[in-house]
């Protein structure tokens, strides 16, 4: 099985970092996974455990997003390394 392989920085012409589709595609899934699990949990806590308002849940699902995205954005600098 061929792996294809992309080039980090296509800017530095010496730099020779490659990275495999395979890694970049478990990357993006492991930070897809941070940014939504998070969001669904509290969401159906909410929802259904809390019962709260419909504006209410989708109010704390939203703010969980963004929460959630600064945390996938410091953990996509570390992978990136």
């Amino acid at each position: 099985m061929k792996i294809l392989l992309l080039k980090l920085d296509s800017n530095s012409g010496s730099d020779n970092k490659r990275i495999s589709t395979s890694k970049i595609f478990i990357n993006g899934t492991f930070l897809a996974l941070i940014i939504a699990l998070p969001a669904l949990v509290s969401t159906v806590l909410f929802h259904y455990v809390v019962k709260s308002n419909l504006i209410i849940t989708i109010s704390a699902g939203v703010i969980t997003l963004f929460v959630a995205m600064g945390f996938a954005y410091k953990i996509s600098k570390r992978l990136s390394m």
